[in-house]
């Protein structure tokens, strides 16, 4: 199939991808829970470190749950999970407006939102996009990845105009309603079934499943471009999920007004549109570990100057967007990485797999985060902090040998700059 009837025969799928992960469980929670943030302390009294707490609940959660729901999509396909979940999500976001003084309460909504929504993570969107792309697998997946910046964005600010129009309790029945108004009509419209899972559906035995290029789960986490995946995902998340709920907090605190905070935290979300693009971009043309690595380093240096203070609107606007832009590497790269060095046999069981040590790292991030504001007593420790972390993360997988073939395909041309980073690296013919 060339590049063009690729795109022209799954635009669809794409469609309903983006949309799906601009939505989904943790996209929803990361980009609203600062915007809500301030009326939940204001009406029960809690700290922000307790209201953080909820990712550790939604992050643990789908690091458990993440394997399970990647084998089902292997097995059934990813598609009736997600309408499924689509609708559980929406009623675990709406059962938020019954919120009481009980932080317990609190947490257990989370939890149900949790097991609800758990099918809307990208394990399953991203299912249809690599099967159906090869030739530009990266460009395709960084276009549907766009979804967490587009709608990242304008969560953030469709939040912050329900709050101060209705409250927050209407606030989180809008959230849920956006899903069913929007989400489900085109995930039942466009996202389609891949195409290979009829034949994973019909395999009976090993000799059957052999046949579709990749290795088994259980082969791969015995590899260790398995654990050094999951290493580098889990630092960083750790760094960038932090930051992300807590930017309204961080710049209400630094002197500027809520809605100029909530302004320049959007810029968040405009930056993860560009990075998914030129990751993808990239991806295609350049050996991922270099890509990832270089376009983590600017990231690093915004948390390096956000330490030492910004007063400035527009300057605080850009370096958001430079770290929107840097962390918009992650669901993409993580995709493609699976991709490229597991095939696709097992795609969806191994991505949940190594999604679990994103989900711990993005857990532990926003709770960590606020936790060591108090203890370190400011922001500029954490941010320093989160630099180092970040450029060791991305360190990390520059420890990736080349991408494998399967089923004697040669692996993609691996361009020249890898040299410079691992010299057992050597270009090969497409």
């Amino acid at each position: 199939m060339s590049n063009a009837s690729e795109f022209k025969t799954g635009w669809g799928i794409i469609v309903a991808a983006t949309i799906g992960i601009g939505t989904s469980m943790t996209t929803m929670a990361s980009y609203s829970a600062g915007v809500f943030l301030p009326s939940l302390t204001k009406t029960f009294g809690w700290a922000d470190s307790q209201v953080m707490l909820t990712f550790m609940i939604l992050f643990f959660g789908s690091s458990l749950l993440g394997p399970y729901i990647g084998t089902i999509a292997d097995k059934i396909g990813p598609r009736r999970i997600v309408l499924v979940s689509v609708v559980g999500l929406a009623i675990g976001w709406m059962l938020l407006a019954f919120t009481n003084g009980s932080i317990v309460r609190f947490y257990l909504t989370y939890a149900v939102i949790t097991v609800l929504g758990a099918g809307t993570l990208p394990v399953t969107w991203t299912k249809s996009v690599v099967v159906h792309f090869k030739q530009h697998r990266g460009m395709a997946l960084g276009i549907c990845l766009v979804g967490t910046g587009i709608f990242g964005a304008l969560i953030k600010l469709y939040t912050f105009h329900m709050i101060s129009l209705f409250g927050w309790r209407v606030a989180y029945v809008c959230l849920g309603a956006f899903l069913l108004v929007i989400t489900l009509p085109v995930a039942i419209a466009f996202f389609k079934e891949p195409k290979i899972d009829a034949t994973v559906r019909a395999a009976s035995t090993d000799a059957d499943t052999a046949a579709i290029p990749g290795v088994p789960f259980v082969r791969a986490v015995r590899t260790p471009a398995f654990w050094l995946l999951t290493t580098s995902f889990f630092l960083l998340s750790l760094a960038l999920a932090g930051i992300a709920p807590n930017l309204e907090r961080f710049w209400t605190k630094s002197g500027f007004s809520m809605s100029d905070a909530v302004s320049i935290a959007s810029w968040y979300g405009i930056g993860i549109v560009v990075g998914r693009l030129l990751t993808g971009w990239f991806l295609d043309r350049i050996w991922a570990p270099v890509v990832i690595f270089g376009m983590l380093l600017p990231c690093a240096l915004s948390f390096l100057l956000l330490a030492h203070g910004v007063n400035s609107f527009w300057v605080a606007s850009l370096l958001v967007l430079i770290v929107g832009t840097s962390s918009g590497v992650e669901y993409d790269a993580l995709a493609y990485l699976v991709s490229r060095y597991f095939g696709m046999r097992a795609y969806s069981a191994i991505y949940g797999g190594v999604f679990i040590g994103f989900a711990v790292g993005a857990g532990l991030g926003p709770f960590s985060f606020s936790k060591l504001l108090v203890t370190l007593n400011g922001y500029e420790a954490v941010l320093i902090i989160n630099a180092v972390i970040v450029v060791v993360g991305a360190g990390v997988l520059l420890l990736l040998g080349r991408y494998p073939s399967f089923d004697g395909e040669s692996s993609k041309r691996e361009s020249s700059t890898i040299a410079a980073f691992r010299t057992q690296a050597t270009s090969e013919a497409k």
